[in-house]
């Protein structure tokens, strides 16, 4: 009888075992993955940047981390970036830094899916989100609109204006945080992009 019970308990503890909840998955910010590996580079562009700058500067991990790689306006201060994802993705928050010498942005706008914008059109354009830096929130991850972000095939970051009215704007790190709206998971976007031309 003894031996009879003793199985019983190990049964039941192994059942126990069993049936311990799974952690729950990541949910909200958490969730959410650095989306470099989802850029399509040579369907990226940037417009009034100096030649000596490049937008990998800012978006590349490696490149994006050496504060001396800057992404820099030419002609004045506005920049007009696109970046192109080589499938749908969520766009949940981001993250951008700058020098402290006044030529960081400040006022920078986020249009969604929109081909053929121009400075004209970024100017006269409601944005789905506009956002104010200010010296203490530089380099901070800040949330957009979820809502208005759910279905991204491309991003245009326009901005503005800079932090003390100079000529020019620089920025040194720009990251995008996201999801894949699809099943394929990062690892594959990594592989596409890399035969795409990444280090074009």
């Amino acid at each position: 009888l003894g031996g009879r019970e003793m199985s019983k308990e190990v049964a039941g503890a192994t059942q126990a075992a069993a049936a311990a909840p799974a952690p729950p998955p990541a949910y909200g910010a958490a969730s959410m993955v650095d989306l470099e590996d989802a850029i399509a580079w040579t369907s990226c562009e940037c417009l009034n940047a100096t030649g000596k700058t490049s937008l990998q500067n800012v978006l590349k991990q490696g490149l994006r981390d050496q504060d001396d790689l800057l992404l820099e306006s030419d002609a004045d201060e506005q920049l007009l970036l696109t970046v192109s994802f080589v499938s749908s993705v969520k766009l949940h928050s981001l993250a951008l830094s700058a020098p402290d010498d006044g030529r960081a942005p400040k006022v920078v706008k986020l249009f969604v899916n929109r081909m053929g914008l121009d400075f004209d059109g970024a100017e006269g354009t409601a944005p789905e989100q506009q956002i104010e830096f200010t010296p203490e929130t530089l380099g901070e991850r800040r949330e957009l609109k979820f809502v208005k972000f759910q279905t991204v095939e491309r991003v245009t970051i326009f901005v503005q204006s800079n932090q003390g009215d100079e000529e020019t704007s620089a920025l040194s790190k720009l990251v995008l945080f996201g999801a894949s709206n699809h099943t394929t998971n990062m690892k594959e976007f990594k592989r596409v992009s890399g035969e795409k031309g990444e280090g074009e």
